[in-house]
């Protein structure tokens, strides 16, 4: 990306291509034989799914639906997608069920029913998972065979993105995308723009005649390209933790603030700043020191990794996502100040676990085809977190695909939750999302709150469920007022 645009204008001039959202809907949906795509339907199958309860699982129904490798080419073949349909507990279900889209992109969904059937989006309507093309239990795989390296590259371009982390990744990529189209794969047959056209057709499978959108993280950027291309089938949609359209701030200037964010709530906090004061500057002073002389760290159950400023600067991050981590995080960055490991070994261990639920494939096959900015040379002011990221691979994985979609102006009423240190947006450009959607947009920031709200926040899951119910009617947020403050952990743990 030569330059940083302004993200009111960038976002204007995405939401131009509202209009023709119908048209490229109506285009995806012909061939160029002129041969019409078959009728959808759902093939129901035995669902084989873990942590799943008795109660659950009676209400629970798994199967496949086809969708066109290609919309434009309905010769080319036909994925199968897993599709799982959860009854709600409150009978009878109201008539508009719920989809949600989950981030990503490269993530599993279904494989967490049983979870997600205990935790309804709204009380008494059905849910819907779907596998997004190339994810969980949909095909395809694109290069089965190099996901640990694949994995492995990009692990090792957090721990030091240097010219030959860089290439070494470049070539697993290179290896990954012959292995694919070797395969018969067209990569050509991804991104949010096709993904959408998926989710179409799994409403149709389903007799679905409208449906309640929800999405979080990458899935706010499938739900509002559908709202906008499908506005029509669509009743509500939340936007949960947004991540927006291109083009987008360099990676560290939203995550940088994000976590200045949080440096500044502990200042300010007694219980934080008596144990920790100027928790920024030690923060500074410990990438300092790794950058001079990195840490050997054991992380169970075997391995030991190489903990440097880049990939310290990468874990605070991801610890930043969850609310569940910011109690022990300052008493983190002291540890690794003080170049004490014992404690880092399990934090980084549990965010390597969580990394490698990611099909790093499927990541570069929806996000090469969506993000122009990600075909642009860094520019100079990127550091070491903004280099994990795609640029050096795009170019060549596939030619860029149609730009997903802002649904600006929309009838359809939309709901915005964004907590106050997500690191992927934040508020002020996931306001700007809410304000360029337009007036049927309602926009609640969440204190204390990073990525995925709802997961995180009983007020944020009783707003989104209130608003689905009721989406023309404003949802009482006064708990937002509510939140507790942090717990933070004292510097070292009694004896």
């Amino acid at each position: 990306m030569p330059g940083k645009p302004s993200t009111q204008t960038s976002l204007g001039r995405y939401a131009k291509c509202g209009l023709l959202a119908l048209f490229a809907g109506i285009a995806l949906r012909q061939n160029a034989l002129g041969q019409a795509a078959p009728a959808a339907a759902f093939a129901q199958r035995p669902c084989e799914l873990s942590n799943v309860s008795p109660e659950g699982a009676a209400r629970i129904r798994c199967g496949t639906v086809s969708v066109p490798r290609n919309y434009n080419n309905i010769g080319a073949g036909w994925f199968k997608l897993a599709v799982v349909v959860i009854k709600s507990a409150q009978q009878p279900s109201l008539p508009d069920p719920v989809v949600y889209i989950s981030g990503g992109p490269g993530g599993p969904l279904t494989v967490y029913a049983g979870y997600q059937a205990k935790h309804p989006y709204a009380p008494r309507r059905d849910l819907i998972l779907v596998d997004q093309r190339g994810t969980g239990r949909s095909e395809p795989k694109l290069c089965p065979d190099l996901y640990h390296k694949l994995v492995d590259a990009d692990i090792a371009v957090a721990e030091d993105a240097t010219p030959v982390t860089l290439a070494r990744r470049r070539k697993v990529f290179a290896a990954c995308r012959d292995e694919a189209t070797g395969r018969g794969f067209d990569l050509g047959d991804f991104g949010t723009r096709v993904t959408v056209e998926d989710f179409e057709r799994v409403r149709h499978a389903l007799g679905v005649e409208r449906w309640n959108v929800y999405g979080e993280s990458y899935g706010t950027t499938v739900a509002m390209t559908l709202a906008a291309s499908h506005p029509q089938h669509v009743r509500s949609v939340v936007l949960d933790s947004v991540f927006p359209p291109d083009p987008m701030p360099l990676r560290s200037a939203v995550a940088g603030g994000a976590l200045d964010a949080f440096f500044a709530y502990c200042a300010q906090q007694r219980g934080c700043s008596a144990f920790f004061p100027n928790l920024k500057r030690t923060y500074r002073k410990t990438l300092d020191r790794l950058r001079r002389a990195p840490l050997e760290v054991t992380v169970p159950p075997d391995g030991q990794i190489r903990l440097t400023a880049s990939s310290f600067e990468a874990l605070i991050y991801n610890l930043l996502f969850y609310p569940p981590n910011y109690p022990g995080m300052p008493r983190l960055i002291a540890t690794a100040h003080d170049r004490e490991t014992e404690d880092l070994g399990p934090v980084i261990a549990s965010v390597i676990r969580d990394f490698r639920q990611q099909d790093p494939a499927l990541y570069a096959a929806v996000e090469c085809r969506d993000r122009p900015h990600l075909r642009s040379p860094l520019p100079n002011n990127a550091d070491s977190y903004d280099r994990e990221h795609l640029n050096a691979v795009c170019n060549e994985w596939s030619s860029l695909g149609a730009p997903p979609l802002l649904p600006a102006n929309i009838s359809v009423p939309v709901l915005v939750l964004e907590g106050q240190f997500d690191p992927v947006a934040g508020p002020a450009l996931a306001r700007r999302v809410a304000e360029t959607i337009g007036k049927k947009a309602r926009f609640v920031e969440f204190p204390l709150i990073g990525h995925n709200v709802r997961a995180f926040s009983r007020c944020g899951a009783e707003i989104a469920s209130e608003f689905i119910d009721r989406p023309e009617e404003a949802p009482d947020t006064s708990c937002v007022g509510r939140i507790p403050p942090i717990g933070f952990l004292p510097r070292y743990p009694p004896p």
